[in-house]
């Protein structure tokens, strides 16, 4: 039986047993509609929004899903409240966390994400934007550390939702797999979907903006049957806007039909379903890095600034054309289940498929210099003037340069597919309830299972490798789909490469909650015990023009170990008094490796595992009307995945049966360190006197390979062939030549097969094929607050403020490789590019012969821009009702950042003519945005009209790469039907 029939089966089965076995009950859950004065036991599973007062709630089920007072939990949590998402005007699920603290929605420099050639942002390397513009809208960074899901209604979901259909927002700050499972170490976000209601109720409202912004929503809710047992809620959502740069125009529409049926007392079971359709063209990139590029979408474009081009505006310009796109389709199946068993005893099953699925066409383009006699068309060449990431930088061609645009294209489908199964046990009692309240106690234990199965399926097509496809650098229209700058057919599209992984995590974990001493004391702790185990299949056959493959003849498969990791949390809150209380817990987080990625040993990676400490402080004063928290924590994170694999195709490889042979002596192909044939190499001309003394030794000689090739060889295992080689190698660094120097590894490269069978050395068992990931740890740790405070019912302050420092304690552990005795493998080369990043090599190994020892550039740095500090307020100001001015509310809001580092970034450090790393950060940034909205009477229908207005300054400076969008204002009437 397939997994998602099987848990549907779990579900059903659960729905009919209880009923049917146990009498029935006397009470109704929580959200019951009935049409009789009853007693209503709320279900700890439950959580309602109905308490909620303007932005205020004060209870929570993200924590530990026992319905339990917010100032109460030893642990940081946020509520954003439907109320509080109406009136910043937020549209979808980002945009309501604009004011949450520590929240990052837009980075450009992120420690641990994928970039360059793996990177799934469109645009690529020609992308400022890091993680968060994943398609999938669910990355973010809390508290430093990147999220890659979101939880609905507490299940896993990789896509973001549109307002509409949210009831209220959560964020969970700190990693607690206990709680609210897997993953996302700063923190979770799990929002709410609204639910159907006893009475009947519809909304609609339509929107127009800026950038031709439309937008229309529909809201309907009401009881299917007279009794109320039987209750729907239908929300809808269309949309379609521009933006303030060319060609990036975006549509969806998205229907949620929700259906509750109670058809017993203690009863309820709950059918949701989602389903969304976005357009978004107009995705690929702004402008070319005007850095100098091997390859199209060639990582190193990472340290060039952008191009700047004479008559266009750069903050609207997009360079790459009309022709880039994303259609996506997004879908969520829920079924829930809850029953009451007994007094006090509750259970909840429930099941979830989430998927989501695109097709994307993106644009890969690099600037490429152009030697004399070389095949580019004449047409596709013009000088270029490159630039670096500031003054001084190394390895930058000075003056104009004869250039060309070479580019290729990608069309790419992605699936992805999400099931879950949970299945919770809730048992409450008390003790001495009629004693002293001081020895009265309250205990819930709360047991679960859950199931994971998430499949993961990626395959490209694109421009083959053998060719390129040209645009002039001086030619400034737009690229086209299907024709070259000059109008001649693009080179059609190949078989390019094709990835699926699938993840499995089942799990187990209890949880108690206690609470004493006149619930002055609540204790919370409990364990998780997940396994989870990956299979991956590999088959990228990277076709030429002509047919021929330049990659796998044939898939590949690999099937992990099963990763068992207990994870513990435990927590105590004390109020010294009902209004000021204090906690403290401790907490871990796991999350499998739903990449599907390889590590260094070649065989899936293990789950990645932190740990957080946490102090906080929280208050409930004035009767509620100043509450909030403030919070001390300090997260390590380790065995997690950094990077991605062509970041690290210079790292060892120690995976099955290695391709150097200790046995056969240590050859190189050195036809770049003949000084008479490169004399424009100054430490290949400062080893001349090595070289000769080789050759005449026959340690340095010319053969011919089985391709047919005549090479210079070196043969390393003889005395003067070492020699030479130490001489190159010294004299880069004697003459700080660390760019470039020649290439000693042609026909070892495993990423260039074949090898070449004169060549035996250590390169050969490299990551250049990029198969693998590396793997590191590093620790966020700092302090963050969130306050309320509502002196009247009229007027409402939110305002956060977090403090990080971000630090990488190991950038990149790496494997032993077992044959230290060739001492010229690419991770010993002093290349800027490349694994020592030049610096000296006891800088870049404890130990040289171990290359387990290695210290990745980054140690020590933040490798992220998570600002140190951040800031937001919201006030919102409503006129009574007995003033001329009722119906009317003001609110202004903003957020300040501090100075971010963008660069270096994750594998990339120019270097200055000095020899040290250029170092770049933003200014510090401020914004502020307004809303005004008049509440009125329409035929005795609740109506409004609202105007909210973003960025009121219309800053658009450059922060970092990416320049701030203009002023943008929206205006909304909703209305009651």
């Amino acid at each position: 039986m397939h997994p998602t029939l099987r848990m549907f089966a779990v579900a059903a089965t659960a729905a009919v047993l209880p009923s049917t076995i146990l009498p029935a009950q006397t009470t109704a859950p929580a959200s019951s509609a009935t049409t009789t004065e009853e007693t209503i036991e709320l279900s700890p599973f439950e959580v309602t929004t109905d308490d909620d007062r303007g932005y205020r709630a004060t209870n929570s089920i993200s924590g530990t899903r026992l319905n339990t007072s917010i100032k109460d939990l030893p642990m940081p949590i946020e509520v954003v409240t439907e109320e509080f998402i109406r009136d910043t005007g937020a549209t979808d699920l980002r945009q309501s966390l604009r004011y949450s603290s520590g929240i990052l929605l837009q980075t450009q420099n992120d420690y641990s994400a994928p970039a360059g050639s793996f990177s799934t942002s469109p645009g690529k390397i020609n992308n400022p934007e890091g993680l968060t513009a994943s398609p999938d809208q669910t990355h973010m960074k809390i508290r430093g550390f990147q999220t890659e899901s979101v939880l609905r209604n507490g299940f896993r979901r990789q896509h973001a939702t549109d307002s509409i259909n949210i009831a209220r927002v959560e964020v969970a700050r700190g990693p607690a797999s206990l709680l609210y499972g897997v993953g996302n170490f700063g923190g979770v976000v799990n929002y709410l979907t609204k639910t159907p209601q006893a009475q009947r109720a519809a909304e609609v409202s339509f929107a127009v903006g800026s950038h031709e912004f439309k937008r229309a929503t529909l809201d309907l809710t009401g009881p299917l049957v007279e009794s109320g047992k039987l209750a729907y809620r239908l929300t809808g959502a269309w949309q379609d806007t521009g933006s303030h740069t060319e060609f990036n125009d975006e549509d969806h529409w998205f229907v949620s039909p929700v259906v509750v049926w109670r058809p017993f007392e203690g009863t309820e079971i709950q059918f949701d379903l989602e389903y969304g359709e976005q357009n978004h063209s107009g995705i690929g990139w702004q402008n070319l890095r005007a850095a100098v590029s091997g390859f199209v979408n060639d990582s190193s474009g990472y340290n060039g600034d952008f191009l700047r081009i004479p008559g266009k505006d750069p903050r609207t310009f997009r360079w790459s054309g009309p022709d880039t796109y994303r259609e996506s389709t997004a879908t969520n199946v829920e079924l829930k289940v809850t029953q009451k068993l007994a007094r006090n005893l509750h259970v909840l099953v429930g099941v979830n498929r989430g998927t989501f699925e695109f097709d994307q066409r993106d644009n890969l383009a690099a600037l490429r210099t152009v030697a004399a006699g070389s095949n580019v068309p004449a047409w596709a060449i013009a000088p270029v003037t490159y630039a670096g990431l500031s003054s001084g930088q190394a390895g930058v061609p000075v003056g104009p340069q004869p250039s060309t645009v070479a580019y290729q294209w990608e069309l790419a489908r992605h699936d992805n597919v999400h099931e879950q199964l949970r299945a919770e046990l809730n048992y409450r009692f008390a003790l001495f309830e009629d004693g002293s309240p001081w020895l009265r106690m309250d205990h819930s234990f709360l047991g679960g299972f859950s199931y994971t199965e998430e499949t993961k399926e990626r395959g490209t097509w694109q421009t083959p490798g053998d060719v390129t496809n040209y645009h002039s650098p001086a030619d400034y229209s737009y690229f086209r789909y299907g024709r070259q700058g000059d109008g001649s057919p693009d080179h059609p599209l190949v078989e390019w490469s094709n990835e699926d992984a699938r993840v499995v995590n089942p799990a187990l974990y209890a949880v108690y909650q206690g609470r004493f001493f006149d619930d002055r004391l609540t204790l919370v702790g409990g364990g998780r015990r997940d396994r989870s185990w990956n299979r991956i299949g590999i088959y990228n056959p990277e076709f030429n023009s002509d047919g021929t493959r330049r990659g796998d003849t044939q898939p590949r498969r690999s099937d992990s170990d099963t990763n068992r990791d207990t994870t513990w949390q435990y927590g105590a809150n004390f109020a010294v008094t009902k209004d000021v209380s204090f906690y403290a817990m401790h907490s871990e987080g796991v999350e499998p490796n739903y990449q599907g990625k390889l590590d260094l040993y070649g065989n899936p990676l293990q789950a990645a595992l932190a740990k957080n400490n946490e102090i906080g402080l929280k208050v409930d004063l004035f009767e509620g009307k100043l509450s909030g928290t403030v919070s001390k924590f300090e997260i390590t994170r380790t065995r997690a995945q950094v990077g991605s694999s062509s970041l690290v195709w210079f790292a060892p490889v120690v995976a099955g049966n290695l391709n150097f042979d200790p046995s056969r002596d240590i050859v190189y192909n050195v036809n770049d360190l003949n000084p008479y044939a490169n004399d424009w190499n100054g430490a290949v001309v400062a080893s001349t006197p090595q070289w000769d003394a080789a050759v005449a030794a026959g340690a340095v000689y010319q053969a011919t390979n089985s391709a047919g090739a005549t090479n210079w060889y070196a043969n390393a295992s003889q005395a003067a062939g070492a020699a030479m080689l130490d001489a190159v190698f010294a004299n880069v660094a004697a003459l700080n030549q660390y760019g470039w120097w020649g290439w000693i590894y042609a026909g070892a490269d495993p990423g260039s097969l074949p090898f070449d069978n004169l060549v035996n050395n250590a390169t050969m068992d490299n990551n250049g094929a990029q198969r693998s990931v590396a793997t590191g740890s590093d620790r966020s740790s700092g302090w963050d607050t969130q306050l309320l405070f509502a002196p009247t019912e009229n007027l409402q302050i939110v305002a956060s403020w977090s403090h990080i420092e971000k630090v990488v304690l190991n950038a990149q552990a790496w494997p032993r490789y077992p044959h230290p005795e060739d001492r010229w493998a690419i991770w010993y080369a002093p290349i800027s590019w490349a694994a020592t990043a030049g610096r000296p090599l006891n800088e870049v190994y404890a130990d040289p012969s171990d290359t387990s020892t290695f210290i990745a550039f980054g140690a020590g740095l933040p490798m992220d821009d998570t600002p140190r500090d951040q800031g937001t307020f919201w006030v919102n100001y409503r006129f009574s009702d007995d003033s001329r001015l009722a119906g009317l509310s003001l609110g202004v809001g903003g957020w300040y950042e501090s100075a971010r580092v963008v660069y270096p970034a994750y594998g990339q450090n120019a270097l200055d003519n000095t020899g040290a790393t250029i170092t770049l950060e933003t200014p510090s940034r401020t914004s502020f945005n307004a809303m005004v909205r008049y509440a009125f009477r329409m035929r005795d229908r609740a109506a409004s009209v609202q105007l909210n207005v973003d960025n009121l300054a219309d800053d658009t400076d450059l922060y970092g790469f990416i320049y701030s969008a203009p002023r943008r204002w929206q205006l909304q009437f909703n209305c009651e039907l």
